[in-house]
């Protein structure tokens, strides 16, 4: 499954990718650990370094793989 539809796979400690804000923040085919804030997607954990707003007017996360 690939929720955020990115063709990678293969994610390492350091990586960044950008994902539409409004799939996180509904947490389509993502899961959110609350307490250590992370995002968990395709078997990854996430944090959110930023947020860009595109030519779509969508909304956009920069996230960055932390294990």
């Amino acid at each position: 499954m690939n929720p955020l539809q990115v063709a990678r796979q293969n994610w390492a400690v350091g990586d960044s990718r950008e994902a539409e804000a409004r799939k996180i923040d509904m947490q389509i085919g993502v899961e959110y650990d609350s307490y250590r804030r992370v995002y968990r997607v395709e078997g990854r954990e996430w944090i959110i370094t930023g947020q860009i707003a595109k030519e779509d007017g969508k909304k956009y996360y920069i996230l960055e793989c932390v294990g």
